[in-house]
């Protein structure tokens, strides 16, 4: 009887460590990004990159003048990586750096960087932080005090690091505004449709087969 018992619990105890195992695999897969098309000299964690290249958590993607950057990742989702620009991409925080230059996306399908912690992707530039859910945006830093960030499509809340504004946006169709920071004193102003078009937009979504509806204003829906 005593083997057993003792033939039992170590059973137990294998058949655990074995479910352990197997769900350990989908809970620590890391997310990655591809670069789909580029032109000109692009470098991905300090390295030259080329079509194809991956994209790991927390790189720092460098592009040179005359030169851009498509990346693609969790399938409907995309960055445009313009000349002259860094960024940073972290998909473990859900967050986008822009350091310099300018940056374009259509994301789609980021439920599964969100969903754990509850919260939106983030989009850093300078003292700007936006968040955002399944949103077609456009941002450019303008120069190092002055960020132009352009909701295409969707919803976003607005607000700088140190939360001295909030601003929740919503648009169907270009919505842009240009913050800029002077000794500590911040000033949002509303701001023309700059440095990208309807066209622009849609061509980065068609990279990734989908589509934006000019009349409708993408929400926090479920398959976001």
């Amino acid at each position: 009887m005593k083997r057993y018992a003792l033939f039992t619990i170590l059973l137990l105890v294998l058949l655990s460590s074995c479910e352990e195992k197997r769900e350990k695999p989908s809970d620590s897969v890391a997310i990655t990004g591809k670069i789909i098309a580029m032109e000109g000299i692009v470098t991905v964690g300090g390295e030259e990159a080329r079509e194809g290249s991956v994209v790991r958590d927390g790189d720092i993607i460098k592009t040179d003048e005359a030169s851009y950057c498509e990346i693609q990742f969790l399938g409907s989702n995309i960055i445009r990586v313009f000349e002259d620009s860094i960024i940073r991409l972290s998909f473990d925080d859900a967050e986008l750096n822009l350091d310099r230059g300018a940056a374009a996306a259509i994301l789609r399908n980021i439920g599964s960087l969100i969903r754990a912690m509850d919260h939106s992707f983030s989009i850093k530039s300078g003292t700007v932080v936006a968040g955002v859910r399944g949103t077609s945006f456009f941002v450019k830093r303008e120069d190092a005090v002055t960020t132009y960030f352009c909701l295409c499509n969707g919803k976003i809340d607005m607000k700088d690091r140190e939360e001295r504004f909030s601003l929740p946006m919503e648009s169907s169709h270009h919505n842009a505004v240009r913050i800029s920071e002077s000794k500590g004193q911040l000033e949002v102003s509303k701001a023309p449709l700059l440095y990208h078009n309807d066209k622009d937009m849609e061509a980065l979504a068609a990279r990734i087969g989908q589509t934006i509806d000019w009349g409708e204003v993408e929400g926090y829906g479920s398959s976001y």
